[in-house]
């Protein structure tokens, strides 16, 4: 079937195989229809599909069924291909991915199974650039180089104006110093006029402050004199602030820094007993891209001077905020063991200045605020939902509910963010613990409140889960839903599962679609949910692909962060094989899409750039990145959905409609995917004729997959 539209021809001479020589003596006989052995794995993985002068590897021995062609390689899609008699072997690389993208995209190999790719290197071989893979977005990274670290690259390269590169004092983004005959700010003069000159740039200089009250200050043509252990390699200068204790007794100090910078705004901020000594160091606050910072000094003596050095990434106005208050000692709740005791349906203030991570929690991934421990009590089963509000400071709060009894292993459920409570069903009588963190330093209030106790719904169970019917939208009410299947996808998120049967090896795209101020998770489960399959979360909407997947019964597990609702959408059809794309590099060999839908590969590295596409990256030339086109027509008004999951580059999928070729760009109809999913189009079009642009985006190029459903709308 998808042999015969790739070559664009059905006569069988045009197909081209592999010798094969058997053993013995005598003149050597060749069967067309059996791949040789002899090139090796490489070699075969290399081959193309079709290749005048070449051959076919697909193809076997042969055959009157099915069941005559099982390679017992389990990335291939084995079948008897009737029109030639013979079995038809068809690698499927979606089947070998481990979804990781900077180790390269693994490959089935015939005769051998699952191989690995190349790693993916990233070079674009300019010298002015910092080449390296990231895993989070699964993309290559180019970054102008900079040696010193100071925000500005060598003035060499294109897009840099640093005339001194190993200087981090020295770039176009700094000002100009009086008196130190050096050209600070690159414009070719030195210590011209206007001139800045630093203020409070070390010890020596500090400015001291005796009086509580908020303080103007500037690190302009500061330097980075003072090394502390929050310090990073973009702490492009600092400033030191003496501040003197009331004579009048001991008190706490009470530091906080703040810079409005918009770009690249960063704060560090670090108190000391002795100016300059990392050793007397009391505390050290900087949570990267975070323009606020907090630090305190506990009961420092009458008349004593604390050392404050604050460090901006870009040289800013800083307002000081400085607070003497009454001698207090550490929060005494920092662990399991001594808990604070909170009122049930009372606020507790919770103040995370100081405070220091002890206890491990799935909701921590983004953390730097420490947590606090408190306990409540409950005399009876009761439901429970904890409230967590910011009072003060820019991070989240996290809260954790724990099991007391093995409070720092054992979490029962958390919660990110003051949108939603942690919610607990028939929490048991007796003395419970909560750990509160943040995800930067933040004053918050908590308050457990309690109700009578509900029995959970059959989706809230992946033993009880209700049925889901394939290719039909459920709409998922996720209020009042605990975090209560364990599967490791979207801790936190209130979740639902639903029992999802395939009665034959199947492809299975799982989506889900949330509000857009959402945060949703959708996977793919074994009957238990003790580990997940498939998982993705993030805005909407959110899915998961898997290709040939086992029949079988599993889950398929849909959440979101603010306990709203979901829209799911489970679609299986039996695996097709994959169609691999060759043709389709413009109007003329466009290659088709049938109107059943089907599973594609290709590779536009060999393409010519032919289409551009209104949402690519702005500035590109003409054709943008080389691309192949598709073609489906329509004869009744269809629902498609079209998934590029798996394609390695950063894709473009650009829908089209009617003749001449290309077509007219759909409105909204043009998606990029930069992240893991790559492009996505869930669309519902009326009878006709539509070109499928497969495209890069910002002159990406590679190998690419497409999968198409075509559903009743």
């Amino acid at each position: 079937m998808g042999m015969k539209a790739l070559l664009g021809a059905s006569a069988l001479s045009s197909v081209l195989v592999l010798a094969f020589a058997p053993a013995g003596c005598g003149t050597e006989v060749r069967d067309r229809f059996v791949a040789s052995l002899d090139a090796g794995p490489e070699a075969e993985a290399e081959a193309p599909v079709v290749d005048a002068g070449g051959v076919d590897p697909t193809i076997g021995g042969p055959c009157n069924d099915d069941g005559q062609c099982d390679d017992q390689i389990p990335c291939t899609f084995d079948r008897c291909d009737q029109e030639l008699g013979r079995c038809r072997n068809t690698p499927d690389d979606a089947q070998c991915q481990d979804g990781a993208y900077c180790n390269g995209s693994e490959r089935c190999v015939l005769r051998q199974g699952c191989a690995p790719g190349p790693v993916v290197t990233c070079s674009d071989g300019d010298g002015c650039t910092i080449d390296r893979c990231v895993e989070g977005t699964q993309s290559c990274e180019h970054v102008l180089r900079d040696v010193d670290g100071d925000g500005d690259p060598d003035y060499h390269c294109n897009g840099g104006g640093d005339c001194d590169d190993t200087d981090p004092t020295v770039s176009s983004k700094k000002a100009e110093i009086c008196g130190n005959f050096k050209d600070d700010n690159c414009d070719g003069r030195i210590d011209e006029q206007p001139c800045s000159v630093p203020e409070n740039d070390t010890c020596a200089t500090a400015t001291t402050i005796a009086t509580a009250g908020t303080y103007l200050l500037s690190t302009v043509a500061t330097k980075p004199d003072y090394g502390t252990s929050c310090a990073t390699s973009t702490s492009g200068q600092d400033i030191v602030v003496a501040i003197r204790v009331p004579a009048d007794g001991a008190r706490d100090v009470l530091v906080r820094a703040r810079t409005n910078s918009s770009l690249n705004a960063e704060v560090g901020l670090t108190l000391q007993r002795a100016c300059g000594d990392a050793s007397q160091e009391i505390q050290c606050q900087r949570v990267p891209n975070v323009a606020d910072a907090r630090a305190i000094a506990r009961r420092q003596a009458a008349g004593s001077t604390v050392y404050a050095v604050v460090a901006t990434r870009n040289e800013s106005i800083v307002d000081l905020g400085v607070a003497f208050l009454p001698p207090t000692d550490p929060p005494a709740n920092e662990s399991c063991a001594s808990p604070a005791p909170i009122a049930l349906d009372q606020a507790a203030a919770v103040s995370l200045i100081d405070a220091k991570f002890d206890l491990s929690s799935d909701c921590h991934a983004n953390a730097t605020g420490g947590e606090l421990t408190y306990s409540f009590e409950l005399t009876e089963e009761r439901d429970v939902r904890i409230f967590a509000s910011r009072t003060l400071g820019t991070g989240a709060p996290i809260v954790s509910l724990r099991d007391p009894a093995s409070c720092t292993t054992d979490e029962l459920a958390c919660r990110a963010g003051e949108s939603s409570p942690l919610f607990k069903r028939r929490l048991a009588k007796g003395v419970h613990v909560v750990s509160v963190a943040a995800t930067t330093q933040i004053d918050a209030s908590i308050i457990v409140k309690t109700s009578p106790p509900t029995d959970p719904l059959p989706e809230e169970s992946c033993a009880t889960a209700p049925e889901i019917e394939p290719n039909k939208t459920k709409l998922v009410s996720l209020t009042d839903h605990e975090d209560a299947i364990d599967n490791g996808c979207g801790p936190g998120f209130a979740d639902a599962a639903f029992k999802l049967t395939l009665d034959a090896p199947s492809d299975v795209l799982v989506i889900g679609r949330f509000p857009f101020i959402d945060q949703g998770m959708v996977s793919l489960s074994p009957p238990a949910c003790d580990a997940a399959i498939a998982c993705t979360q993030g805005s909407t909407p959110q899915r998961v692909s898997r290709r040939n997947q086992p029949a079988g019964e599993y889950r398929v597990v849909v959440g979101d962060q603010l306990s709203e609702s979901a829209l799911l959408f489970p679609l299986v059809r039996p695996t097709v094989p994959p169609t691999v794309i060759t043709a389709g590099d413009g109007c003329t060999d466009a290659f088709p899409i049938p109107d059943t839908g089907g599973y594609f590969t290709g590779d536009t590295t060999d393409m010519t750039a032919d289409f551009s596409a209104g949402c690519d990256q702005t500035g590109q030339p003409a054709g943008t990145a080389k691309d192949q086109l598709g073609k489906l027509v329509l004869t009744q008004r269809r629902r498609v959905v079209f998934d590029m999951s798996g394609s390695d580059m950063q894709t473009i999928l650009d829908l089209r409609q009617g003749e001449p070729c290309p077509g007219i760009e759909l409105s909204s109809a043009c998606h990029v995917g930069t992240g893991p999913g790559r492009s996505f189009l869930d669309i519902t079009l009326d009878p006709g004729t539509y070109y499928v642009q497969i495209d890069g985006y910002n002159g990406a190029t590679g190998k690419w997959a497409l999968d198409v459903r075509v559903l009743e709308p």
